[in-house]
């Protein structure tokens, strides 16, 4: 059992309270009648608790992602904000480089844009000081880069991160504060900032907000226990990498521009966003013929870069985020349901209003009511999974709509050289921008709106992207299930609309073809077959709705019940083999394939669980005997599983296999146990054969010989060897006949 560190308690570092505040929390949270965390071991004595600093310090990002009680907090701060760390610490250098590009002041030419005119030199020391900022910058993000490809120890990376960071974001933010006494513009009217000067201010207010991010999760590192690497997979430590590729292209092609057509530098790159981002508003485009032969791959290539580039963030990050999500909610839902209703007399409530009684005559059909109740509460939890993302997405949109419509708003009304927008035509504005349109009637032109487009374009891309994927996800099994209804039902639904214009037997022929459609919509959906699943997956194997486990093609019939379970016994590898090899044809189905009750108690029998015996089984909520633990299905879960009869498990637990996330994917989850089970059976057969055709016992590798049994191991091989003969007689029986 991992010690706890009982002094440090932040949710983020798994830290725990003392006993005696654990308890005295306890007691108050029931005495008002709250649900909490602290009452999940009166809720479900079977509960696993939350893992402990030294625990989540050995578990990886998919574990993280997968593990029902890591609270979401936790895998914020151990991978989120080390992805946003790296992906916009390189944004904010190239600001850094944006903010030394040219001098912070002009004077503006009243026949141009604000961004035309005669520009003001920097004192030397103020370039100084923003070269001084970029080194400790680039430096900082390249250790970033090492930690995230492990090639610097974290004892060394991060100071080096998070104090560079906050020092060039120090630095840069001080410099802009000063601006006003330091460099002050000259007494007309036209004299204005640059674009440099916004690009400093936002390099700084990025450093510091990275800065404050990773001190968290240092924190958690040093005080805490957590593992000194991030919780980052291989694709998504590559991240950081795919985004300095693709800002240093936009650079790289807005110094080719600018030298090409004439422009500056800070017009250039913005011209380079504009025209990756395919939002085109044509107030750059180039005039040149070497510029317009340079644009087909400058603008080809950029595009790629960008669509690869988003479609990583929204697999690498936001369906991380979503599945982790969904694991809590999935979570959350089973505890309120058990919570909400009356454990005890078998009773659970779904949204604390849909009530359950899991009460049954027979075990199995008790086991069937759980099962049941358990897939309810997954459609749930994936519903509002669907909906959270949706509303997560919406949310992300509306913001960088309505506030960067007031960002351009002022920006293109208080400046030098701007056009007097009102906060429609800065809606206006964005809208267009965000959806890629672009049609140029308007556009940034002022120093200040010029940096903030160029900064709000980075994020308000990928944001709808997401936005559209959460739309796609929510309506998509909508959108699936009525066209496959339309499809399944045309004829029935044709034969309906027709039947009043028959001459004969209206009435009847209006009944059978409504009855058609129903039927036909039961065959769809799986209804025939009693449950949301359809039941045909494992029936070319084995007579799955008798729990067969022997081949379709062997009479059972005439056996006794003992022939009957020396035939499974003996067929037992056979048929494990057939089910594996029929899953490994699911494996990577879409959507992932989901077994039925009938389906899961075959494959657990194969697995040596027999879902009609109580003995094993546990009802969720109640009270456990003295000496009775907690655990996985028998067979399923390799040396972690049930070590002895003394444990039990239910489907409405978390130890259940439905709990048990593997990728998301049953099949997965199914067949690692099918081969722990496979490599069990055939490793007891063989040292049995050993122990009755050499007459000597089995001895593991470990030791150096096979030594001669004593007489007591004598007796027991020689009641094994008549044992397993018998068997094998008896098998050869009834297979002959």
């Amino acid at each position: 059992m991992a010690k706890r560190k009982p002094w440090v308690f932040l949710p983020f570092i798994g830290g725990s309270y003392n006993n005696h505040d654990n308890h005295e929390k306890h007691v108050a949270r029931r005495q008002i009648g709250g649900h909490s965390e602290l009452q999940k071991d009166v809720v479900d004595p079977g509960l696993p608790s939350q893992p402990t600093a030294e625990e989540f310090k050995n578990m990886d990002e998919e574990q993280i992602v997968q593990d029902y009680n890591s609270p979401i907090h936790m895998w914020v701060v151990a991978t989120l904000f080390p992805l946003i760390a790296g992906t916009f610490g390189p944004m904010a250098s190239m600001f850094n480089i944006c903010a030394i590009a040219i001098p912070w002041r002009l004077v503006v030419n009243p026949d141009s844009s604000e961004a035309n005119g005669d520009h003001i030199p920097d004192p030397k020391w103020l370039v100084g000081v923003n070269i001084v900022s970029l080194v400790i910058a680039i430096l900082a993000n390249l250790s970033l880069l090492g930690q995230m490809t492990n090639r610097l120890r974290y004892n060394i990376s991060g100071p080096i991160t998070i104090i560079g960071f906050f020092v060039s974001g120090v630095v840069d933010i001080a410099l802009v504060g000063a601006a006003d006494a330091e460099l002050a513009l000259p007494p007309t009217p036209n004299a204005t900032y640059s674009q440099a000067f916004y690009y400093a201010a936002l390099s700084g207010a990025i450093y510091v907000i990275l800065s404050a991010m990773l001190s968290v999760t240092a924190y958690g590192i040093w005080f805490g226990g957590y593992s000194t690497e991030f919780k980052l997979s291989m694709s998504q430590r590559s991240l950081m990498l795919q985004t300095i590729l693709l800002l240093t292209y936009i650079l790289a092609g807005g110094g080719i521009y600018s030298a090409i057509e004439g422009w500056s530098y800070l017009d250039s790159t913005y011209f380079s966003v504009v025209t990756i981002f395919t939002i085109g508003f044509g107030d750059f485009s180039p005039a040149t013929h070497l510029g317009r032969s340079l644009f087909f791959p400058f603008a080809v290539g950029g595009i790629l870069f960008v669509g690869v580039i988003i479609a990583n963030i929204r697999t690498l990050v936001l369906e991380s985020g979503s599945v982790k999500v969904s694991t809590r909610l999935v979570e959350k839902a089973r505890y309120k349901s058990i919570a909400a209703g009356n454990p005890e007399e078998g009773i659970v409530k779904l949204r604390g209003v849909k009530k359950r009684d899991t009460n049954a005559d027979t075990e199995l059909e008790r086991r069937e009511k759980e099962f049941l109740i358990m897939r309810e509460i997954q459609q749930q939890a994936a519903k509002s999974n669907r909906i959270f993302s949706l509303v997560f997405a919406t949310i992300a949109f509306m913001i960088l709509w309505f506030i960067g419509a007031v960002v351009f708003w002022q920006a293109e009304s208080k400046s030098t050289g701007g056009e007097d927008w009102s906060y429609f035509t800065g809606l206006y504005f964005t809208f267009v921008a965000q959806l890629t349109i672009g049609y140029g009637d308007f556009g940034p032109q002022t120093n200040s709106a010029k940096p903030a487009f160029v900064f709000w374009a980075l994020i308000a891309l990928p944001t709808l992207t997401v936005l559209i994927g959460a739309i796609g996800d929510t309506v998509s099994d909508f959108v699936n299930w009525y066209t496959s209804w339309l499809g399944n039902h045309s004829v029935s639904i044709w034969r309906l609309f027709k039947a009043p214009f028959a001459r004969t037997n209206k009435t009847q022929k209006v009944k059978a073809a409504a009855k058609n459609v129903v039927r036909d919509h039961d065959k769809a959906t799986g209804l025939e077959n009693g449950g949301g699943e359809a039941d045909n997956g494992f029936h070319e194997l084995a007579a799955v709705e008798r729990q067969c486990t022997v081949p379709l093609d062997f009479n059972m019939d005439g056996l006794t019940e003992l022939e009957a379970a020396v035939a499974e016994e003996t067929y037992k590898p056979f048929m494990i083999l057939k089910a594996a090899q029929h899953i490994l044809q699911n494996l990577d189905a879409s959507p992932p394939r989901r077994y039925s009750f009938k389906e899961w108690t075959w494959l657990l029998k194969l697995l040596g669980e027999d879902e009609s015996d109580e003995r094993g089984h546990r009802r969720v909520g109640q009270e456990l005997e003295e000496g009775v633990e907690v655990g996985s299905p028998v067979g399923t879960n390799g040396t972690q599983g049930r070590t002895n009869e003394r444990q039990v498990w239910s489907w409405l637990g978390q130890e259940s296999p439905l709990m048990s996330l593997e990728e998301d994917s049953e099949p997965k989850w199914v067949l690692k146990r099918l081969m722990w089970a496979l490599e069990t059976e055939l490793k007891s057969r063989a040292e049995r054969h050993i122990e009755r055709d050499i007459g000597q016992e089995y001895v593991p590798a470990s030791s150096t010989s096979i030594k001669s049994g004593e007489k007591d191991s004598e007796e027991a091989g020689s009641k094994g060897v008549a044992d397993d003969a018998q068997a094998q007689s008896k098998a050869t029986d009834f297979a002959e006949r």
